[in-house]
C-alpha cells in the first residue's frame, strides 16, 4: 500500500481542497454543528516549508508536514471517506514517518482529536504517544485552534511518534 504514496506535484495541487472538504464532512457524524473554515488550497500548502505526500490519482488523500525550526509537524492528513477503511492512512503515515527520517528527523509531532475514532486513537495504533506536557512552541497553534472553535468539540492534544533513522545502502 505504501507505494501508492507519492510526493505531490503541482497537477494534484487543486484537488487537495476538495479532498479536506470530503474528509471535514465526517466530523458531521461525531460532532452537531460543525462550522470550521474551509480547507487551505494546496497552492497555499505547498507554498509552506515542509512537504505534501499524496495517494491516489485523481488524489484521493494527503499528507501536509510543515518543517518548524522545532522540528517536523503533520499539520494535516486526510483520505477522503469514500476511499476509507483500505489502508490509505496508514500508508501516509508510515510514508510521513520514513520521508522525515530520509531528511535526518528523529520525530514528529502533530494535534488532534483525542476521542475522534479517526484522530487520537488511529495515530496511538500506529506509534503515536501524547506529548504531555504540550511544548511551549505549540501555543500559537492551540491559540490558532480555539479562534476558529476546535476546543469546543472535545479535548484536543498534541502527539509525537520517534521515527528510525534511515539506514545507508
Amino acid at each position: 500500500m505504501t507505494s501508492l504514496v507519492r510526493p505531490a506535484t503541482a497537477a494534484d495541487l487543486p484537488g487537495l481542497a476538495a479532498v479536506e472538504a470530503s474528509g471535514d464532512r465526517l466530523f458531521d457524524t461525531v460532532f452537531e454543528g460543525v462550522d470550521w473554515p474551509p480547507p487551505v488550497s494546496g497552492q497555499s500548502r505547498a507554498a509552506e516549508p515542509g512537504f505534501l505526500l499524496v495517494v491516489g490519482e485523481p488524489v484521493v488523500g494527503f499528507a501536509h508536514v510543515l518543517s518548524l525550526p522545532e522540528g517536523w509537524h503533520l499539520e494535516q492528513l486526510v483520505v477522503d471517506p469514500a476511499h476509507g477503511r483500505l489502508g490509505l492512512g496508514a500508508a501516509l503515515v508510515d510514508a510521513v514517518c520514513r520521508e522525515v527520517a530520509s531528511r535526518g528527523g528523529s520525530r514528529v509531532t502533530l494535534r488532534t482529536y483525542a476521542n475522534v475514532p479517526w484522530n487520537a486513537p488511529f495515530y496511538a495504533r500506529h506509534g503515536w504517544v501524547e506529548l504531555a506536557p504540550e511544548p511551549d512552541w505549540m501555543a500559537p497553534m492551540r491559540e490558532a485552534e480555539e479562534c476558529i472553535g476546535l476546543q469546543r468539540f472535545g479535548r484536543r492534544i498534541a502527539m509525537v511518534r520517534t521515527v528510525l533513522p534511515v539506514r545507508p545502502g
